[in-house]
């Protein structure tokens, strides 16, 4: 069910963003992750059948973790770009090396057999399944560390969710490492594997369930201030002439304002007529500019033009 919910919230991030957005390795690892998702499953094509796609050789796991570590990196590398971090940037080379580290052992795994949850749990006495699963989970790890790293600098609502969702995928990532270590070395039962090789999903996919609610915040932050623009300009422009909206729109487009910078400047306008008594706003009207205004004044050293 997590999943799957998950899945819905990244195809409509997706396709939200896609025309503008897809040259964005934020919008990339979005991309990644739905791919890994939708590994386990969509509307009429559960695991077996997209396995059967690809030979029916339990390739549907490997396709998952690839897209699940190339996801991490390219939201690693997001972060970067956006705080200013270039030379944190992880290089193309690095996540290439890192998917054909666990892909050997992946392809040396004697009858890997069909699509199955259990495709671990049922070989982990190979050597070559516990090395795949171990590298797979520590590179995904260490990108999550090295990301929560970046994003714990500067904090802000998005951030908040990002941190709590990719701490819970590293406490999962750790969880699994420890287990892999136990169930393939140690001395424990078939029961221990058994009872404990499902506990790391439940952090993991909570945490990715997290961290995407950063992603759906920020959407619905700039169709706030998409919203908030387009209304101050119109109100503004009941004091001027009748091409007044159309040319603020397009000097804020000259001038790379953000739709917040529109927004202030239209309200400042706004309030210094009010205050005269050249315009007047109704109840509804004056409710809503007092939601712009406060909203306005919490963000006010980001939006002075």
């Amino acid at each position: 069910m997590i999943q799957s919910a998950c899945l819905l919230i990244l195809i409509v991030a997706v396709a939200f963003r896609a025309r503008r957005s897809y040259r964005k390795p934020a919008w990339w690892a979005t991309v990644f992750g739905m791919v890994s998702l939708a590994t386990y499953g969509v509307i009429a094509a559960p695991p077996a059948v997209l396995d059967g796609l690809l030979g029916d050789r339990n390739l549907l796991t490997l396709v998952r973790d690839a897209s699940a570590v190339a996801a991490m990196w390219s939201f690693h590398n997001a972060v970067a770009a956006e705080r200013g971090f270039e030379r944190r940037r992880l290089p193309w080379g690095s996540v290439v090396a890192a998917i054909i580290a666990f892909t050997i052992p992946f392809l040396l795994i004697a009858d890997p057999g069909h699509t199955s949850p259990r495709f671990v749990l049922d070989r982990l006495d190979q050597p070559a399944v516990w090395l795949f699963a171990t590298l797979y989970t520590a590179v995904m790890g260490i990108i999550t560390a090295l990301t929560i790293r970046m994003l714990a600098e500067r904090r802000t609502m998005p951030t908040m969710f990002w941190v709590t969702g990719l701490s819970l995928m590293l406490v999962s990532d750790v969880v699994e490492v420890l287990y892999l270590l136990l169930a393939h070395f140690g001395p424990v039962s078939a029961a221990f594997r058994e009872h404990y090789y499902y506990v790391a999903e439940v952090p993991f996919f909570s945490g990715i369930f997290i961290a995407v609610a950063g992603f759906i915040w920020i959407l619905g932050a700039r169709t706030f201030w998409w919203a908030a623009a387009r209304w101050t300009v119109s109100v503004d422009a009941r004091g001027h002439g009748p091409d007044y909206r159309a040319n603020r729109v397009a000097l804020a487009t000259a001038r790379r304002w953000s739709n917040r910078q529109l927004a202030f400047d239209s309200a400042a306008n706004i309030r210094d007529r009010v205050k005269v008594g050249l315009q007047e706003l109704s109840t509804a009207e004056r409710i809503t500019f007092a939601v712009v205004e406060h909203t306005l004044s919490n963000k006010l050293g980001e939006v002075t033009p």
